[in-house]
């Protein structure tokens, strides 16, 4: 447990030094996105102190970890530009990482019948898929809005950049699915259960 956490500190050291560094070196753009992925790693705590929704420490780490590839190495070390798969990788991953988060929306709109088990499973597993997919049109719509008012050129001028962005995030959301219906038939101890389980005893909600 707590090498998940010496590593989320970790990386958001990282964000913090080379802020630093570029702020000495007058490069207050560059300063600006890193504290700006800074902020980013600090949704999880925000969220559960707004909901009370308590979030594993497992799910934060690798959310930290996303943010890192995304906007440190993608970004600002540019490996968007010198990796070809790596815009592509992210999508699909940012697809799992919403159906992750369709699960705590789900557990902060409806506790009582997510920890009794009263939610049909195919509800909650279509709920955890449409947020997903949802997440990744809303994004698509954000970097179209960025190029056509901010001078942005997230989407490359292309439908295509466009669609595969779409495509693979969808993909990530249908893996998604797909293993929590696995661990539903095999009974395992999969992450849709680690999140009742670490919130049925939350005192603060009763």
């Amino acid at each position: 447990m707590r090498w998940k956490k010496g590593i989320i500190y970790g990386i958001r050291m990282i964000f913090v030094i080379n802020a630093v560094y570029l702020a000495f070196n007058m490069k207050f753009l560059l300063v600006g996105l890193l504290i700006g992925s800074l902020a980013l790693t600090f949704i999880p705590e925000v969220f559960t102190r707004l909901t009370h929704v308590k979030i594993t420490e497992t799910a934060r780490l690798i959310y930290a970890l996303f943010i890192l590839c995304s906007q440190w190495l993608g970004t600002y070390l540019r490996l968007y530009d010198s990796i070809i798969w790596w815009d592509i990788m992210l999508h699909f991953s940012s697809g799992i990482l919403l159906g992750y988060v369709g699960l705590l929306i789900l557990i902060w709109a409806d506790r009582v019948n997510m920890q009794t088990g009263r939610h049909a499973f195919r509800i909650v597993a279509l709920f955890a898929f449409l947020v997903s997919v949802s997440g990744a049109v809303f994004w698509e719509i954000f970097e179209f809005l960025s190029d056509v008012y901010l001078g942005s050129n997230t989407q490359l001028g292309s439908l295509r950049d466009t669609m595969e962005d779409m495509i693979f995030g969808t993909l990530g959301a249908l893996v998604f699915v797909v293993y929590l219906v696995i661990t539903e038939r095999k009974k395992s101890h999969s992450s849709l259960a680690r999140l009742i389980e670490l919130n049925q005893n939350d005192k603060k909600d009763e």
